[in-house]
């Protein structure tokens, strides 16, 4: 399908990044994949468990902003694209992993928990005195650095700093992708079109 005209939004607005994922498995795929160092291959099946009503208005304030997939039916990924820098990160960030964690009913066991992973894709410097491009947090010991769970993590995509992205995040294409989310005028959108061959 060949895109024409203007697109009056970039990615890092929270109804066009909803709506290019649930329209797009691939773009699902393709993004989910990068962040998590897979291979698309690797992902057999993936799905949006709490999809919005596309076609409603773009400024409307009703929908949920975080995106939250299921991927191949054994890990959980919460993602949420935020512009503006309200000092709230860390806090609400644990609030979304620890509320997508809490996923057992009465009688289910402990050991059917999903891993949880929620990555904020940032508009701004999450922590000034150590920036980064793409960083990734679990629960280790304070003293061995052992690993406590491999059940939580909090990853962010500072895309605001992609001249600082590693050869591994070249390697999976995050750089691309955060390059992607920053472009706001139509012929910029096609070209990531055209380039990810959505």
């Amino acid at each position: 399908m060949e895109a024409t005209g203007n697109i009056d939004y970039g990615l890092t607005n929270d109804c066009m990044f909803r709506a290019i994922l649930q329209k797009s498995r691939k773009t699902l795929i393709g993004l989910a994949s990068a962040l998590l160092h897979l291979n698309p291959e690797d992902i057999k099946d993936i799905e949006i468990t709490n999809p919005i009503i596309l076609g409603e208005s773009i400024n409307a304030k009703t929908f949920i902003l975080d995106v939250n997939i299921l991927l191949n039916n054994s890990r959980m990924l919460n993602l949420e694209m935020q512009v503006n820098n309200l000092h709230n990160w860390e806090n609400r960030s644990l609030c979304y992993l620890c509320s997508d964690f809490s996923q057992l009913n009465k009688g289910d066991a402990y050991e059917d928990i999903k891993p949880v992973i929620n990555i904020g894709i940032l508009d701004y410097t999450l922590f000034e005195d150590a920036p980064e491009f793409y960083a990734e947090f679990e629960l280790l010991n304070k003293k061995t650095h052992r690993r406590y769970s491999d059940k939580l993590g909090i990853s962010v995509l500072d895309l605001t700093q992609i001249d600082m992205a590693s050869d591994e995040d070249k390697a999976y294409g995050i750089d691309t992708w955060a390059l992607s989310s920053r472009l706001r005028h139509g012929r910029s959108c096609v070209w990531l079109f055209r380039v990810m061959n959505i």
